[in-house]
């Protein structure tokens, strides 16, 4: 429980507000939720105890509080420590999960895609405390035709398919790309 309170401070400093905080059987793990601000214009949602499965915490973003992202990540929070206990193995850039639904009533994104953290601060992505090291990673909602696409020709090809569109990954409702 220290490294999970030492992990709620380090996204409090970053992101400027305390979050409200969330468990779910399915993934028995924390789940924070950070309101969206002036700086930040979008919620995140954070697993906070996903590190003891591989080092590794997600988040999902989205422009308004959405409470089904909870229970998307509770989802994807399963998977990863169902294959960490099967595999033993990391979660890395790339990896894509199948949620068990659409991300959004409306929406056609029905999979997510791990990526580095790429919208935060520089020094956010990495958490240490001199004994652990926890990586914080992002998940992308993606439709299934680009889910083949990572799963065919890697996370760079649908990043620079992602550019060439002008995709805004943290619109739920937004047409694939592919």
């Amino acid at each position: 429980m220290l490294v999970t309170r030492q992990l709620i401070h380090h996204c409090e400093r970053f992101w400027g507000s305390r979050g409200e905080l969330y468990q779910l059987e399915e993934a028995d793990v924390l789940i924070g939720v950070y309101p969206a601000s002036r700086r930040r214009g979008w919620w995140t949602y954070v697993t906070l105890e996903l590190h003891k499965t591989g080092a590794r915490e997600c988040m999902l973003y989205s422009y308004r509080f959405q409470k089904e992202m909870i229970a998307h990540l509770a989802t994807i929070a399963s998977q990863v420590i169902r294959q960490w206990d099967k595999e033993r193995t990391r979660v890395q850039a790339g990896d894509v999960f199948k949620l068990a639904d659409v991300i959004v009533e409306g929406s056609v994104l029905n999979h997510a895609v791990l990526t580095p953290a790429f919208f935060e601060d520089v020094g956010f992505e990495y958490y240490t405390n001199g004994t652990d090291v926890i990586r914080f990673m992002m998940l992308h909602a993606i439709a299934e035709s680009e889910a083949r696409y990572v799963e065919s020709f890697g996370l760079d090809a649908l990043q620079e398919r992602f550019a060439d569109f002008g995709v805004d990954s943290l619109h739920v409702l937004r047409t694939p790309a592919i």
